[in-house]
């Protein structure tokens, strides 16, 4: 193994990536407008019109935070929005060891995933609140959480093993 592919996963992109992840996380934290645009027009909004889509006869809606739909529905909270997994993967990526416009394109399709997996996420979560409220907590609280973290963690080590060597 050469000296870069030994960097590649050494103490300066951990010590970038987290710097990027504080900085990033930070300015969300701290801007209550980010947060309410991050949770109802870019996690409610577009998950009503998936359900619109998929299950018109659900009469889905997005109400602010809120993801009503005939029988029930979810309230949306700050944590629980998917910002944090989607401002991790998006650290990760412009921290990684390669040229920029790799770094950029990884930024591109961290978020992507993260998007594409929370919109899932809130999906099963309303299945579950709907129709097996048991399951709803583990899901909520470890299970799905956890998938997204191993999926999106196997989508960075894929992306970084094909472009570090660019």
């Amino acid at each position: 193994m050469s000296a870069r592919q030994r960097s590649a996963f050494g103490i300066a992109p951990l010590a970038l990536g987290l710097a990027w992840f504080a900085g990033l996380y930070g300015l969300y934290a701290q801007w209550p407008a980010l947060s309410r645009w991050f949770i109802e027009d870019l996690t409610v909004r577009p998950a009503a019109w998936v359900l619109q889509w998929l299950a018109p006869a659900l009469h889905a809606q997005a109400v602010g935070s809120r993801l009503v739909v005939d029988g029930g529905g979810l309230n949306v909270l700050q944590g629980c929005e998917g910002a944090d997994l989607a401002l991790l993967s998006a650290s990760a990526a412009l921290a990684a060891p390669m040229p920029w416009r790799w770094r950029l394109l990884g930024l591109l399709l961290m978020l992507g995933a993260a998007f594409g997996l929370n919109q899932l996420r809130l999906l099963i979560l309303l299945k579950a609140h709907l129709h097996h409220p048991r399951w709803f907590d583990l899901l909520h609280t470890l299970w799905l959480p956890l998938g997204m973290v191993l999926l999106l963690a196997a989508l960075l080590f894929t992306w970084t093993a094909r472009f570090a060597r660019r």
